[in-house]
C-alpha cells in the first residue's frame, strides 16, 4: 500500500506542469506535462518530453547593445541566427520581444527530417537560449509551445 501510494506520488509530481526559475535569471521556463528533468552539464535547465523532444536551455555572459538598438536589432539577430542554424534549412523566424527584451524565435530543418526549434533571449548583459530537438515525423506544437513560452515574467521592467 505504501509503495502503491509512492508511485502516485512520483507519478503526480512528473504528470504536471511547473514554471521553472532559472538561475542567474529573470527569465522563467514554462514545462508542461510530459517534460522530465535531464542530468546534464554545462546547460542551465534540459528536459526530455515523453515523444522524444528534448530541450535545453543556456546561458552565455555578454553585452548586447545592438539587440537593444532598433536600427541594429534585425542585424544583430542575423549574426546569432547564422551561428545556430549552420547546417540547417531555416523555416521560420521573428524577431520580436519577451516582455521587453529583445527576442529571437527561429525554427530549422535537418536533412534527416528533424527540426530545431529556437528562442533566443537578449538581457542587456548575458542571452540566454532555449532550443528544442524535434524528431522527424513530431509535431512543432509542443516545441513552439515551450519555446514561445521562454520569457520574463510579464512584470519585468527591463
Amino acid at each position: 500500500m505504501i509503495r502503491a501510494l509512492l508511485v502516485l506520488a512520483v507519478l503526480a509530481g512528473v504528470a504536471r506542469a511547473e514554471d521553472i526559475k532559472l538561475p542567474r535569471s529573470v527569465a522563467v521556463l514554462h514545462v508542461p506535462a510530459g517534460w522530465h528533468r535531464l542530468d546534464t552539464a554545462n546547460v542551465v535547465a534540459a528536459y526530455k518530453h515523453d515523444s522524444g523532444l528534448v530541450l535545453a536551455v543556456t546561458r552565455v555572459d555578454l553585452r548586447n547593445p545592438s539587440a537593444w538598438n532598433s536600427r541594429t536589432r534585425d542585424a544583430y539577430m542575423t549574426q546569432i541566427e547564422k551561428g545556430a542554424l549552420k547546417g540547417m534549412k531555416r523555416t521560420a523566424r521573428k524577431v520580436g520581444e519577451a516582455s521587453g527584451v529583445p527576442a529571437l524565435d527561429l525554427e530549422a530543418r535537418r536533412d534527416d527530417g528533424s527540426a530545431l526549434v529556437i528562442r533566443v533571449l537578449t538581457f542587456r548583459t548575458y542571452a540566454m537560449s532555449i532550443a528544442v530537438d524535434v524528431p522527424r515525423g513530431i509535431s512543432l506544437a509542443e516545441a513552439r509551445a515551450v519555446t514561445t513560452a521562454f520569457a520574463p515574467p510579464a512584470d519585468y521592467k527591463p
